[in-house]
Order: structure tokens, then sequence, then C-alpha cells
């Protein structure tokens, strides 16, 4: 009996097969790979974004506020030139949230302003700023660093309760509002999409109650 070997056809055929085989295994890996690791980033950004949120609107509700100093008790909102968001928001606090240890506001009344900045190091992000409330702020040394470089900016809007509606400016700086709504911006995970959006209603104790139904303005 004759023993017959492969032909080179055959070996170049079967390792054509392989190669489409080993290509479509490692096609779907890298795919499955590249939706495994967009899921995680997504998943880290949210729950970082969340507990962005989750301190700013601990801080807002903490908020302090008394009559016979209103000019000094304010709540502000100013435009600035964000990446994202266009808003700057301030007001005085106790609340310790975003405060290093060791700060002089850890553990009392201070002014906080939060909005997009860089540090003095050059950290671009979402920025925070402290001093003391009742200090001249002309003369006053304030102190500021990035709490995020993930959240790029904020815009807030205001409940109006005489017209029922919402409005993006703020110029009672000498009152307090009832219900705001901020939107914190991150970077998008894809080039070119839109940034993604952390939205949150905070109602503040010591503003004027809202008695209305209140729609989100978005």
């Amino acid at each position: 009996m004759k023993r017959r070997g492969f032909t080179l056809l055959e070996i170049m055929i079967a390792i054509v097969i392989l190669l489409i085989a080993l290509t479509v295994a490692w096609q779907t890996l890298s795919t499955t790979t590249r939706a495994w690791t967009s899921a995680r980033e997504l998943m880290d950004s949210t729950h970082h974004g969340d507990f962005v949120m989750t301190q700013l609107a601990a801080s807002l509700r903490s908020m302090a506020f008394f009559d016979s100093r209103s000019g000094k008790y304010g709540f502000r909102m100013d435009n600035v030139s964000g990446e994202y968001g266009e808003h700057s928001i301030s007001w005085v606090t106790a609340s310790g949230a975003f405060i290093p240890r060791g700060e002089f506001a850890e553990h009392g009344l201070h002014r906080i302003e939060v909005g997009a900045g860089r540090d003095d190091d050059g950290n671009e992000g979402l920025l925070v700023t402290i001093w003391p409330h009742l200090a001249d702020e002309d003369d006053v040394e304030k102190k500021s660093w990035a709490i995020s470089e993930n959240i790029k900016g904020l815009t807030c809007n205001v409940y109006n309760l005489e017209d029922e509606d919402w409005d993006n400016e703020w110029e009672n700086t000498n009152a307090i509002p009832g219900l705001i709504e901020i939107t914190l911006y991150a970077d998008p995970l894809e080039q070119g999409d839109d940034p993604i959006e952390y939205r949150q209603l905070i109602e503040i104790p010591l503003g004027p109650p809202v008695t209305n139904k209140v729609d989100s303005p978005l």
C-alpha cells in the first residue's frame, strides 16, 4: 500500500482556514475587551460624578444665612468660560464637604465657590475656592484646589417663585434661593460625543418654600 501525504495546496488551504479562525477569534476578543473597558470607565465616571454631586448637594443644603448681614451670606452665581459648564456658584456653609483636613474651614462657617477652573498646579477641572465669609474679599487670601479633573464644569438654574419658571441668572446676592438645579459635566468616553451629565434638583431648607409643582427645565 502506498503512503500518501498532504499536498502543498492542501497545506496552504489549512493555513488560510486557521488564519481566518484566529482573526475572527482575535476580533471577538478585542471587541469584548473594548466593550468591557468602556463599561468600566463609564461606571467609574458615573460613581465619581455621583460622589461629587452628593458632596455638592450636602454643602448646598447646609447653606447658612442671616438677615442681619444678608450681603455676606447671600447666594451668588456668575458666568464663567468653562469647557462645558457656564456657571460658578458661591454660598456660605459650615459643611466640611470638599474641605481637606487641617483647613480653617473644616469646622466652621466659610464661603465656598465651585466652578470650572485651573488650580495653582495647573490642574484643570472642577475648582473649589474658600475664604472666611466675613472677610473683606478684596484683601483676603483665598485658597483654591481642583476637586475633580473628570468634572469640567457646571450649570445652575434657579427656580423663580413669582414666574413659576427657571432662571439661569441670579442677581439677588443678598438672598438665597429655595430650589436650584445643578448639572455637572464630565468628559465623554469617546471623542466627539456629548459630555456626560449629572443633574439633580436641590432644595435649600432656609430658602423660600416651594409649594407648587416644579418640572426640571431640561
